[in-house]
């Protein structure tokens, strides 16, 4: 095994990626935990870290790391001012905040990006931005258009290797909200096996209609015996998927950013909506972001 160098992190609202780098940022080790912000007490980032790292990695003492995700915000670790677009790397690395660890080493945390798109209208991203840059940097391509899946999903434009605007869709948010909190996933039971059938339903239904209106044929469906109890939850992610994909403009051929079922999902609907679409590893594209950022703070 290499020698570990540095330490690199995505700390999410619900998750934490670390990736162990060597010295020319080979991936040694990755660890993921459900981790978010949202499990750790009272701001208590640095003792966290601290635990998480001296079970897995016995030389964390003197390991530099460096963070980007929602660990930067308001509700994180230190709220990172945004950089604005439009935002490169530069702009990102500029606003970059240091500090020094408890145990000693160098931290920073990497800013989000803010994009204003009407007077007093802004929408913000922490750590999709990494991402896009990085795979602005694998492509070797200075624009193109993007779509990352998650709990507030994000359609991203970068142009001249800048990422100059974008808008999110609490999608993923208001899936579970659906589910869990309303009518319409009351007594609801999950199939341990994707629906295909249901989910293209979900698709169709979707089509040149209102999204709160559409919502309800989750209930009329199951309540006249077209679809059952189990079918509901891949109807309901087909039909907000396919709402949130309608609303892109571009004819250009789209980079789904992600992986696992839910990056799966985002494409079985391109493809049925005839988007040209191409998946990318979130994770390569998130190392490539950072490699870039902390090479640009060290220069």
């Amino acid at each position: 095994m290499q020698k570990i160098d540095c330490l690199i992190i995505d700390w999410g609202t619900t998750n934490f990626r670390a990736f162990a780098m060597s010295a020319n940022y080979q991936l040694v080790e990755t660890k993921e935990l459900n981790l978010g912000l949202l499990q750790v007490e009272q701001g208590k980032f640095a003792e966290t870290l601290k635990l998480m790292l001296s079970q897995w990695l016995p030389e964390y003492q003197s390991l530099p790391i460096y963070m980007a995700g929602m660990v930067g915000s308001a509700k994180g670790w230190v709220n990172v001012d945004y950089a604005h677009t439009a935002a490169g790397s530069n702009e990102i690395a500029t606003k970059a905040h240091c500090f020094h660890l408890p145990w000693g080493p160098e931290a920073v945390i990497f800013p989000g990006v803010c994009h204003q798109y009407e007077k007093e209208k802004f929408d913000v991203m922490r750590g999709e931005e990494v991402q896009l840059l990085g795979l602005a940097k694998l492509l070797k391509k200075g624009s193109f258009t993007s779509v990352l899946p998650g709990t507030h999903s994000k359609h991203a434009v970068v142009e001249q290797g800048k990422l100059s605007h974008f808008s999110s869709y609490l999608t993923g948010e208001f899936y579970a909200l659906l589910l869990k909190h309303s009518l319409l996933g009351k007594g609801l039971s999950q199939s341990p096996a994707f629906d295909e059938r249901a989910f293209y339903e979900g698709v169709a239904d979707a089509k040149d209609a209102t999204l709160v209106n559409r919502v309800f044929l989750a209930w009329t469906h199951r309540l006249f015996g077209h679809l059952s109890d189990q079918q509901v939850p891949d109807y309901l992610s087909g039909l907000l998927i396919a709402h949130e994909l309608e609303a892109l403009s571009t004819k250009q051929p789209i980079y789904l950013i992600g992986g696992g079922n839910l990056c799966d999902r985002y494409q079985l609907v391109c493809n049925k909506l005839n988007i040209n679409n191409e998946v990318i590893s979130g994770n390569e594209c998130f190392l490539a972001g950072m490699i870039n950022l902390i090479e640009l703070i060290k220069n």
